[in-house]
């Protein structure tokens, strides 16, 4: 072979190889179809996982896309684990799957609809209110109930009493502090109203939130305490907020 011939032999085939990276095909020579950018994320623990916020389920769709097949509908507080997400315009989707394996597809993760904290439902059995809580909170029932977590970063505690009469609720702030600012619009099970945050005198913030439903006409306290931190942060207090479901105000 002369080295003109040889030279072009060559040539052709670095073409062919680099053809076979740019586009493999499939078995049967067909180029495979392009698959959904889906950037994974870990599965372990708390950080792999969401819980369901929504006071009225959360759609689990067949795609990222509020159009798509709803595949079900699943009920405050049940666990999700994230296997992907994806970026669609300005939200972002989560490829997830129940802890049985019987459901899984996409959900929006916005903060109205899941949390990314494990969560426990608390059930008020004297007046059937529910509340969603940290899983690693103590709970305790009564009038109030209080659920109290550890006292460094990401702990707290949180007192949910209620009354027939919003001047039978206990003054705010429950201990000494200065009142900093109100937060406004707050929504408690489609209720508008305010927060007010103060600055509690032995260190932390404290967070008030009063309000007093239409048609049952009872009022509830929601009081929830940060115990350190140098600057007030209420995200958790308003995703247990958010959570929050009232029997005969639907």
């Amino acid at each position: 072979m002369t080295p003109i011939i040889r030279s072009t032999v060559a040539a052709l085939c670095l073409v062919a190889a680099a053809a076979c990276v740019i586009n493999p095909s499939s078995p049967g020579g067909v180029a495979s179809a392009p698959r959904v950018a889906v950037t994974p994320v870990p599965t372990a623990g708390a950080a792999g996982s969401v819980w369901v916020l929504s006071t009225v389920g959360l759609n689990v769709r067949s795609q990222p896309d509020p159009n798509s097949n709803r595949v079900a509908t699943l009920v405050q507080a049940t666990q999700l684990a994230v296997t992907g997400k994806q970026a669609v315009g300005p939200d972002t989707w989560l490829h997830v799957r129940t802890e049985d394996g019987q459901v899984e597809g996409w959900v929006l993760d916005r903060t109205d609809l899941v949390i990314h904290r494990a969560v426990s439902l608390h059930v008020e059995q004297s007046s059937g209110y529910s509340i969603l809580f940290p899983a690693d909170w103590s709970p305790a029932s009564g009038n109030p109930a209080t659920f109290t977590g550890p006292s460094g970063v990401g702990g707290g505690s949180l007192l949910v009493q209620t009354a027939t009469d919003p001047t039978q609720l206990a003054a705010a702030p429950t201990q000494p502090g200065q009142e900093l600012r109100q937060e406004s619009p707050i929504e408690v099970y489609g209720r508008t109203t305010y927060m007010t945050l103060y600055r509690s005198n032995g260190g932390g913030f404290e967070y008030v939130v009063k309000v007093q439903f239409p048609k049952t006409k009872v009022a509830y306290l929601f009081d929830f305490k940060q115990p350190s931190g140098d600057n007030p942060d209420i995200s958790l207090f308003e995703a247990l907020l958010q959570s929050v479901i009232v029997p005969g105000e639907g």
